[in-house]
C-alpha cells in the first residue's frame, strides 16, 4: 500500500514537529533539569548585569538588526540563529571598531585623523560581508544540515552587488571567530523567554494556557524589541524614574543605570512573555504575571511596569502602520 507522505509527515512520521515543542510528556525536561537551567541562567544574568557596559547593545537597533534578520530570512534561518546572529555581529562590531581605533592612535601616523576616516570607510562597506558571517556563524551554532555555505553567501552577496571570493568569505567568518576569541555562543533572550514557557507550561498544566501561542507571539514582539531597542529602553528607564514627557537620559550615572537594565535579559524575557499573553487573553494577564514572578523572582512591579511600556509601543507602532496603508 502507498505511503501518503502528506499526511504522514503532519503525523510527524517523515516529519518532527515544529520546534520548539514546549511539555512534551515522553521527551520533556523533568523538573530537576529545568530548575538547573534556570539557576545556571539567572548566575549568568547576573554576571552579565555587573559587568554591563554603555557600550554594549550599539548595533542591535534600526537597520543593523533589520539587516540581520532579514539575511536570516533569506537563508530560512530559525529564530534561534537570528538572535544569535544578532548578538554575534553586535559583539562583534564594538570589539572590531575598538580594535582598529587602538591600531591607529598606536601608530606613528602624523594623519591618524584621516587614516582613522579611511578605516571607518572600509569598515561601513564590509559591513555587509560581516552579517553575512554573523548570520553564517550562528546558522552552525543551531544545527549541522541548514548552515549558510560559503556558495550560498556568494551568492548572496553577488545579489546585492557584492563580488567577494570564496575565500574573502572564509577570511571574513574567521576574522569575527577570532575578534570574538571564539566565544561566539551565548544564551540569547529567546532562550529565556523559552525556558520560562517551558517552566510556566509544567507548572500550569491542566490550566487554559497556550504555550505554543505564546511563544509565536512572544517571538514577533522580541523581534519588534531588538529593531527599536534603545527607544524602548529609554521609555522604560524614564517611565520608571518618574521623568516628564521630552526628558533626556544625559548624565553617565543615568546611561550606566541603563545599560545594566538593558543587560538583563530576565526582565526582558518576562516582560516579552507577560505582553504575549495579555495580547492573545488579557483576562489571564494577572494570574501568568504571578506565575512569572514566582519562577524568575522578578518582581511584579517590574514585570508591569515593563509590560505598559512595550505595550504602548505596541500601539503607536500599530497606529503608524494602519495610517500608512
Amino acid at each position: 500500500m502507498p505511503v501518503n507522505k502528506t499526511s504522514c509527515q503532519q503525523e510527524g512520521i517523515f516529519g518532527t514537529p515544529s520546534e520548539p515543542l514546549f511539555n512534551n510528556d515522553g521527551n520533556g525536561a523533568s523538573a530537576e533539569v529545568l530548575q538547573d537551567w534556570l539557576v545556571n541562567m539567572a548566575v549568568t544574568n547576573s554576571q552579565n548585569i555587573t559587568a554591563a557596559s554603555v557600550t554594549q547593545n550599539i548595533f542591535i537597533q534600526g537597520s543593523w538588526s533589520e539587516c540581520v534578520f532579514l539575511m536570516c530570512d533569506r537563508f530560512e534561518l530559525p529564530c534561534q540563529a537570528k538572535f544569535a546572529a544578532l548578538d554575534i555581529f553586535d559583539r562583534f562590531m564594538l570589539k572590531h571598531i575598538l580594535d582598529l581605533y587602538a591600531h591607529v592612535q598606536n601608530s606613528k601616523s602624523n594623519s591618524k585623523r584621516t587614516d582613522w576616516e579611511c578605516i571607518l570607510g572600509r569598515v561601513k562597506n564590509q559591513a555587509f560581508l560581516r552579517i553575512l558571517s554573523c548570520c553564517q556563524i550562528a546558522s552552525k551554532l543551531n544545527s549541522h544540515y541548514e548552515v549558510i555555505t560559503v556558495k550560498r553567501a556568494r551568492r548572496c552577496l553577488l545579489d546585492a552587488g557584492y563580488s567577494y571570493s570564496c575565500e574573502s568569505i572564509l577570511q571574513s567568518e574567521m576574522r569575527v571567530l577570532k575578534t570574538l576569541a571564539f566565544k561566539v555562543s551565548r544564551t540569547s533572550s529567546l532562550d529565556f523567554i523559552e525556558i520560562l514557557l517551558e517552566i510556566l507550561g509544567h507548572n500550569t498544566r491542566g490550566e487554559d494556557l497556550h504555550i505554543k501561542v505564546y511563544h509565536n507571539t512572544a517571538v514577533k514582539i522580541l523581534t519588534l524589541i531588538s529593531l527599536h531597542l534603545h527607544e524602548v529602553y529609554d521609555r522604560l528607564y524614564l517611565s520608571t524614574a518618574g521623568a516628564g514627557a521630552g526628558a533626556l537620559i544625559s548624565t553617565e550615572e543615568q546611561r550606566s543605570k541603563l545599560a545594566a537594565v538593558m543587560m538583563d535579559k530576565m526582565l526582558l524575557a518576562v516582560a516579552v512573555v507577560a505582553t504575549a499573553v495579555h495580547v492573545v487573553d488579557s483576562t489571564l494577564t494577572q494570574k501568568v504575571i504571578i506565575h512569572l514572578h514566582k519562577i524568575s523572582e522578578v518582581p511584579i512591579e517590574d514585570i508591569q511596569d515593563f509590560m505598559k511600556v512595550i505595550l504602548v509601543f505596541l500601539r503607536e507602532i500599530s497606529a503608524i502602520q494602519n495610517k500608512t496603508r
